[in-house]
């Protein structure tokens, strides 16, 4: 690459935590290129750095088998639209990051128009879960795999995809958390212990968990326990929250909510990125998820893992309590949550286990966000 010509990165982020991530990426990726230039889609933490999304991040934000095949046409049609201005522009590097069902067929299609760009697999699909031919498949239209999952780097380079392990971005998030303000701030006192519920960052996980969470919570107070109990969410999702729990304090300022994250005694979480972050905050948890029954019935034929949470899979045993499906209920999560609260040594194996699983993902990581960007950088320039 020509040493004056500014670098010209294109990113794809389709739901909030690609968002971060793909924040994160911007800014150290600014530190290490001359005045690279950035395209893409993202969404409001990627466009505070002068990142001019093609189109609203939400519009690509879409989970599940019934919801993907309603809004099938247009998330083809936007699919379209990515690829037409990544060949307008021509691009130095393409980092496309997680959403697989839409970031997959945008580098087929590229890789047929450009085959000589390199295009970026930031996060990889959990393929290693159910439909494990689809990694053989990836190192055809991806030429690097850049993995927030230690376990993932032989699974994929075994199917010929080269892979780096870069560490999982709240790493560094934990690094920064001031947990200080936060407590003052709220009021928060050492005889009172912390619990958050946390029912998901889309529409449909929300729906599904608030209900039974809700119940936890009015039962909770019930109970003569000196406790805190407040709910974090995306800022997007607040006003849908509130209307299952108008009583609870929801935090949704990102710094608040991690600050949060690591004041927290306990929580009860939908599955997903965020029980890796309470696991690296080393906050006990139960792990809950609830789907539409037949994408349920469909994924729970295919699926090859025991876990869904990742400190489970990571650790490789049922350190969180797993409550999935018709399993997830009033008394189920009222059941684990007086286990989680009471039970002392309940709460000192996790503590445990949490220690053990950050060990495993921060050996010999420091800054993901540079990882990402020196492998970037070096694609870049070579």
């Amino acid at each position: 690459m020509n040493a004056h010509k500014k670098p010209k990165i294109y990113i794809v982020a389709g739901e909030p935590s690609g968002d971060i991530l793909g924040d994160q990426l911007i800014k150290s990726l600014k530190n290490k290129l001359d005045s690279p230039i950035f395209y893409g889609v993202g969404g409001e933490k990627m466009q505070s750095n002068n990142f001019r999304s093609l189109f609203d991040m939400s519009h690509i934000s879409i989970f599940g088998i019934f919801p993907v095949i309603r809004k099938l046409f247009f998330l083809l049609g936007k699919i379209k639209d990515v690829v037409r201005d990544i060949i307008q522009i021509k691009p130095d590097i393409i980092v496309l990051i997680d959403s697989p069902d839409f970031n997959h067929r945008v580098a087929k299609k590229v890789k047929r128009y450009l085959p000589n760009i390199p295009v970026i697999c930031y996060v990889a699909p959990t393929v290693w879960a159910w439909r494990q031919g689809r990694a053989k498949k990836m190192s055809k239209y991806f030429d690097y795999l850049l993995s927030v999952i230690p376990f993932e780097v032989n699974f994929f380079e075994k199917n010929g995809l080269k892979t780096k392990y870069v560490g999982h971005p709240f790493i560094e998030k934990v690094k920064k958390i001031n947990v200080e303000i936060f407590a003052n701030q709220y009021n928060f006192h050492d005889e009172y212990k912390t619990i958050i519920f946390l029912p998901g960052s889309r529409s449909s996980e929300i729906e599904r968990h608030s209900p039974i969470m809700s119940e936890a919570i009015t039962y909770l107070k019930s109970l003569d326990l000196k406790i805190n109990i407040l709910i974090a969410s995306g800022n997007k999702q607040s006003n849908q929250i509130r209307e299952y729990f108008p009583d609870i304090k929801i935090i949704t300022d990102d710094n608040e909510k991690y600050a949060l994250f690591k004041i927290a005694n306990y929580a009860c979480a939908a599955s997903g990125t965020v029980t890796l972050e309470l696991g690296l905050t080393e906050t006990p948890t139960i792990v809950v998820y609830k789907m539409d029954k037949f994408t349920w019935f469909l994924i729970s034929k295919m699926v090859k893992v025991k876990f869904v949470s990742l400190v489970n899979l990571i650790l490789g045993r049922e350190s969180s309590k797993e409550l999935l499906q018709d399993n997830y209920n009033k008394e189920s999560l009222i059941s684990e949550l007086n286990k989680l609260l009471l039970d002392t040594e309940v709460q000192k194996k996790q503590i445990e286990d949490l220690k053990e699983f950050k060990t495993i993902m921060e050996k010999n990581i420091d800054s993901p966000s540079d990882n990402a960007s020196m492998i970037i950088k070096s694609i870049i320039e070579n």
